[in-house]
């Protein structure tokens, strides 16, 4: 393999990004997901600790299911028919994605519900 230089390796990066997100549904909705998490740990203004959690989760998130589609797509490459075994490890990268949505999901419940909760209360006691 040709050994590329920094530049040559973030454009690579960025061009699987922007395929990405033009050609897959289901990054579509991660990143817009994790924008919206982000977005709403600026609104709230996580601690850094949380914030970071949230970076942090979005990230994986967001990796995962490119990794669950780069599998997908050379699997597919790999063999056009049906076969047993690859829907088994095409449904278990898609698992390992739900997984981590799932506990993203319940880490951003335990982060942002206490901030929720504290701007419903500010809400009412001043109407």
């Amino acid at each position: 393999m040709k050994t590329r230089n920094l530049m040559e390796s973030i454009k690579f990066s960025l061009e699987g990004i922007d395929w990405g997100f033009r050609n897959e549904r289901n990054i579509k909705i991660q990143f817009i997901v994790g924008a919206l998490a982000i977005f709403a740990g600026i609104l709230f203004k996580l601690s850094l600790l949380e914030f970071l959690i949230v970076l942090l989760w979005t990230g994986l998130v967001i990796s995962a299911e490119f990794f669950n589609t780069a599998i997908e797509k050379a699997l597919d490459a790999y063999k056009d028919d049906f076969s047993p075994t690859i829907k088994i490890i095409k449904d278990l990268c898609a698992s390992a994605v739900f997984i981590l949505a799932v506990l993203a999901v319940a880490s951003g419940i335990m982060i942002f519900l206490p901030h929720i909760i504290a701007m419903i209360s500010l809400l009412i006691k001043g109407a």
